[in-house]
């Protein structure tokens, strides 16, 4: 993404989810001259301060996680961000390609990188998603989410970087015999 000049950016948060840093941590990046003009959603003494930390008046809270972050960033930059979508979209080819033989699979993404990357959804035909769910879990101890919004009706799976294709073996013969049953 490239950040324009005279923006402001908020990265939500779920910098759990790509960066590994703790859950519940997010980051905000606000240019220099919009600093002073933007308002915190908790503001200190003063709101409309030329000071980024004026946006850090949270009250007490945990510093361990905010202090990951920066962490999180360094294993990012190590691995590079190319070689990261690389790997993640690898992962999510491997199970889809396996799991897509079975005629009740129904996918419910593309499989290009540029439009899912390493997130990928499914179905099984007559089955209901949170069933699906369900017994990925109960049975085979693989954490799943069914997403049952508007118009999607499907499991979501997202691998990551550390997730092995042992480990996606094991979902894909999951899978296989929860569709068999």
């Amino acid at each position: 993404m490239a950040l324009l000049p005279g923006e402001l950016y908020y990265f939500g948060t779920s910098l759990h989810k790509w960066l590994c840093a703790p859950f519940g941590t997010g980051l905000m990046y606000v240019r220099k001259p919009l600093i002073e003009k933007t308002w915190p959603i908790f503001p200190n003494d003063k709101p409309l301060s030329p000071d980024i930390r004026k946006f850090e008046a949270l009250g007490t809270r945990s510093f361990a996680p905010e202090q990951a972050i920066g962490q999180a960033i360094d294993f990012h930059n190590a691995i590079g961000g190319k070689r990261k979508q690389e790997r993640l979209h690898y992962l999510k080819l491997y199970w889809c390609d396996a799991i897509a033989k079975n005629p009740r699979v129904k996918f419910h993404i593309s499989m290009k990188p540029e439009y899912s990357c390493a997130l990928g959804t499914f179905s099984i035909d007559g089955m209901d998603v949170g069933d699906i769910a369900t017994k990925l879990f109960s049975g085979y101890g693989i954490h799943t989410v069914s997403i049952k919004w508007e118009n999607v009706n499907a499991v979501r799976v997202t691998p990551h970087v550390y997730t092995t294709t042992k480990d996606l073996d094991r979902f894909i013969d999951a899978v296989e015999k929860i569709a068999a049953s």
